[in-house]
Formats: C-alpha cells, structure tokens, sequence
C-alpha cells in the first residue's frame, strides 16, 4: 500500500527528523548535568568560604575559577581573614632565596605533586610565583588533588611591592612547614 509512495517518504523524513530531535536533546541533557554537577560543587566551595569567612573575589566567581585571585595590596587582609592560611611560593628554591615573602614557604612547582600529602585540605593556601601564570597552574593540580581553598597572588612577586626577605639557600620544606 504504502510502498515507496510521497506519504512514506515524508513520513520517514519526519521519523529522522524526530530522532534528531530527541538526539539533540539527549546531548542537551548531558552537559545540563555536567553544569549543574559543577555549578553545585561551585556553591558548595563558596557557602565554606562563607561559612568559614575566607576572602572570594567576583573575578572567580564570574569566570568560575578553581581559585581566588588576591592582589598584592591585598595580603595583609587576606593573612588576618585566613588566620593561619599558608603562603607557598613555588618559584625555583634558588628564587626563593633571593627574595620572598615573610612567612612564605619554598616550595618548587617541580616538587609540589611531591609534596602534596604534607599540606591541609582545609587551609587556605596562597600560591605564589614570578608573574601569577604557575601559580595558576599550581592551583589547578592542588584543585584536582581535593584542595578547594585556594588563592592566586595575581601578578605574582613581581607586582608585589611589600616587604621581602632573603633568606639565603632555602630549607629544606619539612623544615618550612613546621615552622609555618
């Protein structure tokens, strides 16, 4: 009855075209999913933040960033809302030597995914490099690692017009962590 007829033709163009929809869809499903699953872990992030009284900046919030960018005038503050938040430099150790700043640790980017079991998951930690592009880097290994309280110094050493201290040949970072 039906055979190759113009109605079947059209009926079959319509079956496709439904299945594409319902395709299209499928896909639209998935990546709601996938935002939904990472607007919450965001919300959950920032209620601790809150909750704990920890700085957050808009320019994370707006670009959903796995970290908190703090600027240079900004430390001060930033040390006394942390109240024992932790300052890691991640430039070379012979970096470190020339110039830090006081009550930084070293330690080296090179040996961060080393050193990693040795830091708290639940204290705040300030990443610090020569111009802010490492310690991004840094944030997102110690972010994938289960670290959510994480900070930027955006600029990193360079813009940071503080005092700084010499410390000659770094310690070793057991040495620095007890200390701190």
């Amino acid at each position: 009855m039906f055979g190759n007829s113009q109605f079947r033709q059209e009926v079959l163009a319509k079956f496709r075209e439904v299945e594409q929809q319902i395709a299209d869809l499928q896909r639209t499903q998935s990546e709601l999913k996938s935002q939904n699953t990472r607007l919450t872990h965001q919300l959950k992030t920032v209620t601790r933040k809150l909750v704990m009284r920890l700085p957050l900046s808009l320019e994370s919030l707006e670009k959903a960033l796995n970290y908190d960018l703090i600027f240079p005038e900004e430390l001060e503050s930033w040390k006394k809302m942390t109240q024992g938040g932790l300052l890691v430099d991640i430039r070379s150790a012979e970096e470190f030597s020339k110039s830090s700043i006081p009550d930084a640790i070293s330690m080296p980017i090179d040996q961060l995914g080393k050193q990693v079991e040795r830091l708290s998951k639940f204290q705040p930690i300030l990443l610090i490099c020569e111009n802010g592009v490492k310690s991004v880097s840094a944030s997102e290994l110690l972010h994938s690692k289960g670290f959510h309280f994480l900070y930027v110094l955006k600029g990193g050493i360079s813009h940071f017009s503080g005092k700084t201290v010499t410390t000659g040949l770094a310690g070793e970072f057991e040495s620095q962590v007890q200390q701190a």
